[in-house]
């Protein structure tokens, strides 16, 4: 234990570097760290609690024999699709966080045991399941508090499951470090990354509103008080949640028991573990291909390599399609895609630029036009966001019957989404040397306010106006006043317009930026 306690405080203790005149960067960072958990907590919170209450309703009253309540049908969901999602996110970050480390080959050359640095390093990869640990957490305690049960067993039984969740995950992480390569290991973990953020959308849109319904929460879920109660039933594994955070002994007894195997364990696979290499790898042969439009290739390839921008591409497209469904509202969709499209394509085109600041200036000394690479840097994104756009108005269209006038708006919607990644590597250009956190560049503050503000602004110059005409149709707004007229029928081409002129203007700005650039 002395040992790991020297590493984590190694690892707090790294790439630090002294500063002669303290700063509040690191007090602002912590703030704005306080605040995002702030956000990201207190309406879960307020959502638990307040469903849990609302379902604090013996299920006796409904005709079933169970002693319990109508919340023991969340709290028996919870830990089983949370615990699922947080093991399936913890695994591959763990793998990940293991084989990509830089200074994983000194470590192993300290007198410290295998499963010391494997534990220390497999740590750092828990804040890939930090939303559905925090979601499973959270739930656990706002049933407590719902239900008046013992606030303190059931933090403790909490605890105990987070525990034996996070060495299982461990237990299966140095099982599978035999058989997944640390890139497979690093898109898995993005993916599931990326599917909490989903799952947390969905929940805290949907739930709510389900649970005013109980008469078809008993239909839906009827048949799973059978499973909750019974002779044998602490003993199911997917009912541990539930009787930890009602403070059984039993289970506490079970969890205790799995947890200290689980440690020994992992520290007998993780010692014989190859960690300096971890899967072998394999030789491919390759054929050379010759491609008609290899710029066109290659920024494409760079784009789906980084899983990151996977997710900007389809948070961009899901988290719309979410929302108009829950909302029953096409507006609501179409809103959402647009600020996030013209927010994400900026984005997108600013880490495309990024590949070329790693190796500069080596393409400056190829025989390609910079300015022709960079249009493509710039039209890729807006193309690969519009078709984002249009999905997003298909499902409103099939599934909320949303007017087919709505498909106009795609054609100012590209302008928009073109100007905004000009715009994106305009700024990038204003400060070609600046640095890079990690693999990825990011916008300083004041120009992410002000691309922010742009691209928000043109979005929704765009998406209100049609929206207007699809809900009052082309005839009432023909009949209605000159200026409901104007804004209805003319804004979004009025906006088109500007923007085209915008785009040739950044265009030319982004030429004269890029032969300056050293």
């Amino acid at each position: 234990m002395n040992n790991l306690r020297l590493l984590f405080k190694y690892a707090t203790k790294t790439y630090k570097i002294k500063k002669k005149k303290a700063t509040s960067g690191g007090f602002l960072g912590w703030i704005l760290t306080i605040i995002i958990l702030a956000a990201i907590a207190l309406p879960m919170t307020l959502m638990f609690y307040e469903m849990f209450k609302m379902m604090a309703v013996p299920v006796s009253q409904f005709g079933l024999s169970y002693s319990g309540y109508l919340a023991d049908v969340y709290m028996f969901l919870f830990p089983v699709t949370f615990g699922l999602m947080l093991i399936l996110t913890l695994v591959p970050s763990i793998i990940f966080n293991v084989f990509e480390s830089d200074d994983l080959t000194f470590l192993l050359s300290l007198p410290i045991k295998k499963w010391e640095v494997f534990v220390f390093k497999a740590s750092v990869g828990l804040s890939g399941g930090f939303l559905p640990l925090l979601m499973l957490g959270i739930s656990g305690i706002c049933y407590a508090v719902a239900l008046k049960l013992n606030i303190f067993l059931a933090v403790f039984g909490m605890l105990l499951l987070l525990v034996f969740i996070f060495l299982f995950s461990l237990t299966i992480g140095a099982i599978m470090t035999r058989f997944i390569s640390k890139s497979t290991a690093r898109i898995a973990s993005q993916i599931f990354l990326y599917v909490s953020v989903i799952a947390y959308v969905i929940i805290m849109n949907v739930l709510p509103r389900q649970a005013e319904n109980m008469e078809a929460i008993i239909e839906g879920f009827g048949s799973v008080f059978s499973v909750l109660e019974g002779k044998h039933a602490w003993l199911l594994p997917f009912n541990w949640g539930l009787y930890a955070v009602k403070g059984d002994i039993r289970v506490f007894g079970i969890l205790g028991f799995l947890c200290i195997m689980l440690i020994f364990i992992v520290m007998k696979i993780s010692n014989v573990t190859n960690m300096a290499n971890g899967r072998s790898k394999t030789k491919k042969s390759y054929r050379m291909e010759i491609s008609r439009y290899p710029i066109v290739k290659k920024e494409i390839r760079l784009i789906f390599r980084n899983p990151q921008n996977v997710f900007s591409i389809s948070y961009a497209i899901i988290f719309p399609v979410v929302m108009a469904y829950v909302n029953k509202s096409a507006m609501s969709g179409a809103m959402f895609v647009g600020i996030f499209a013209a927010i994400y394509a900026a984005n997108l085109a600013l880490q495309l630029i990024a590949e070329e600041k790693k190796i500069w200036p080596m393409p400056k000394l190829l025989p390609i036009d910079m300015g022709r690479t960079l249009q493509y840097k710039a039209a890729i994104p807006a193309m690969i966001f519009t078709l984002g756009y249009g999905v997003v108005l298909l499902f409103s269209y099939f599934m909320l019957n949303m007017n087919p006038l709505m498909f106009l708006s795609i054609i100012p919607m590209t302008a928009v989404l073109l100007y905004s990644s000009l715009f994106g590597l305009s700024l990038f250009l204003n400060d070609p040397q600046r640095g890079m956190t990690g693999k990825t560049i990011a916008f300083k503050f004041k120009e992410a306010l002000m691309l922010e503000f742009n691209t928000m602004l043109l979005a929704f110059g765009i998406i209100f106006p049609f929206n207007m005409l699809s809900e009052g149709g082309l005839l009432e707004v023909l009949m209605g006043e000159w200026w409901y007229k104007l804004i209805a029928i003319g804004l979004p081409w009025i906006i088109m317009v500007i923007v085209i002129f915008l785009v040739k203007r950044t265009f030319r700005k982004i030429n004269m930026k890029v032969g300056a650039w050293e």
